[in-house]
């Protein structure tokens, strides 16, 4: 299948200095053995791979766990990463698409000593599918629906192979499992039995170039080279991964040389920062939007007019050009443009104030009080105030209700209470399937994260067609009507793709910032 660039190059990168900048701090850290600490402008929610929605989660898991098949996160300037092979050394798919079976790598072990074998891949697929099983853990049924609701059956082979048999094939199926919320990576059963399901937030134990040391929630959290590595071994010794939720702090311990590296950098400093000698990458083939979810069962928005008006309130091109200043780019559909079947054509509602009002007043909506739920999250909270004062200058009064990140992630995850109108995340992936777990009737919570209980039986339909569907130019154009329904019912509020930019030390070497929003730290050093 392939996939389509569409973003320009970045136009700052064109601009970046390539000035050095003293930092004695981390020239210490580098000599007392390749330690890198990351600022992250949010704290983990779990480090459970399976029962997992946060961003900053994956990036802390996806040094520690691996799943049978990995993405290629070593090359930055690809539209999607390669799938390779991860726990398993290779895979077949039968002609009809309905059997995966999977030959996996002999001689891994999890970081407690328990060999990695067929009966471990099973225990962990009945963890997080099947809920006949005494294994299964009702908490990670609706972060890996998207990749399980297929599944018909997992059968051990040998002690080293395993075969998965789909209800119906799926082409996208194995792409699914590595871009769900929670993904399909191996956990060591050992653990799980020891510690229990929820023990595992506290014994994270996989097969990883990493291991975890330890946890100090709100301050840190610790982990170190796998010596015992199946693969190429890390050339960190350690990396430490430090919230730090304000977006000035995170600055300041950059520069004072407490930390290597930044995410969600505030963009008016990153051409600053750039000039200081800081390295700056961008992803360039990002297949995330940040997007409103709308609140079907709120009765104000329950009428398309009023949704429609929201749409045409906010002002998308000015938050791309005021506040992300080129790292960013309006968007106006649920496909992105990391995505096959983004349609650059495609724009669904231009900014219209005027004719918003004229649609709230054909409602008959006067004074409208609504209730918008956000994250605490880096630079987030200015677009939040950007769109609070575009719906207030058509008459609607949004109340802002902020939530630190990881309550947040469990209040979006559960949907929204009749009383909120609106939610704001940003998600993606670079199969257009993603639309799927968000707009599908049957993916509304509990089991699922349609956070605004949005149901369309048309949408649905062109959905399961689309997945079935092997002629990838058909189902690119299925997902487009899909796409293009969606909006028309004002389901969402697209708002912006992000490039996020990532910040790093020169002392920083290898990282490499690919088309996803997790990276490979196993290929970076410090000197």
């Amino acid at each position: 299948m392939s996939y389509h660039q569409t973003f320009r190059r970045f136009a700052l990168a064109l601009a970046f200095s390539a000035g050095t900048l003293a930092l004695t701090p981390l020239t210490t850290l580098a000599q007392s053995g390749g330690t890198l600490i990351w600022g992250m402008p949010a704290e983990t929610d779990t480090l459970d791979p399976h029962a997992t929605g946060g961003w900053s989660t994956y990036q802390v898991t996806y040094q520690i766990f691996e799943g049978l098949v990995k993405e290629d996160l070593t090359k930055a300037d690809v539209p999607t990463p390669e799938l390779v092979p991860g726990l398993a050394k290779s895979w077949t798919i039968s002609d009809d698409g309905l059997q995966y079976t999977f030959h996996l790598r002999e001689g891994v072990k999890f970081h407690d000593g328990t060999p990695f074998d067929a009966e471990a891949v099973k225990f962990n697929f009945e963890r997080f599918w099947d809920e006949s099983s005494p294994n299964f853990y009702k908490k990670a049924k609706a972060f890996v629906i998207a990749y399980t609701k297929w599944i018909k059956s997992v059968e051990v082979i040998d002690p080293m192979t395993v075969r998965v048999t789909l209800k119906a094939p799926n082409y996208q199926w194995l792409r699914q499992g590595l871009q769900s919320y929670g993904q399909p990576l191996m956990i060591s059963p050992t653990a799980v039995k020891k510690y229990g399901n929820e023990g595992i937030v506290a014994h994270p134990i996989g097969t990883g170039p990493f291991k975890f040391v330890e946890r100090d929630q709100g301050v840190k959290t610790v982990l170190e080279r796998n010596d015992d590595y199946w693969g190429n071994k890390a050339k960190l010794a350690k990396v430490i991964f430090r919230p730090l939720q304000d977006p000035a702090t995170r600055i300041n311990a950059l520069e004072n040389g407490e930390i290597h590296m930044i995410t969600t950098p505030p963009w008016d400093e990153i051409e600053r920062l750039a000039a200081a000698g800081f390295q700056v990458s961008t992803n360039k083939n990002v297949p995330y939007i940040n997007f409103i979810h709308l609140n079907f069962k709120n009765p104000a928005l329950k009428d398309i007019r009023v949704r429609k008006a929201i749409n045409m309130a906010i002002d998308r091109e000015g938050i791309a050009k005021e506040i992300y200043r080129g790292t960013g780019r309006a968007e106006y559909g649920m496909l992105s443009p990391g995505t096959d079947a983004y349609d650059p054509n495609f724009k669904s509602f231009s900014y219209d104030p005027e004719g918003a009002k004229k649609l709230l007043a054909e409602a008959g909506v006067k004074d409208l009080k609504l209730i918008f739920e956000v994250p605490q999250y880096g630079t987030g909270e200015v677009v939040e105030t950007w769109i609070q004062r575009d719906l207030k200058k058509v008459g609607i009064d949004v109340e802002l209700r902020k939530y630190e990140w990881v309550t947040y992630l469990g209040k979006w995850a559960g949907g929204m209470p009749e009383d909120v109108a609106m939610n704001e995340i940003g998600w993606g992936m670079s199969t257009p399937s993603w639309i799927d777990i968000v707009s599908r009737c049957d993916s509304a919570p509990p089991g699922g994260i349609n956070s605004g209980y949005y149901c369309n039986p048309e949408v649905d339909k062109l959905l399961d067609q689309a997945i079935l569907e092997r002629d990838p130019v058909k189902a690119k154009e299925i997902y487009q009507k899909a796409n293009r329904i969606i909006m028309d019912d004002a389901a969402f509020v697209p708002l912006v793709d992000d490039l996020q930019p990532i910040i790093t030390a020169p002392s920083v070497k290898g990282f490499v910032n690919p088309p996803e929003d997790w990276y490979d730290l196993s290929i970076v050093s410090v000197e």
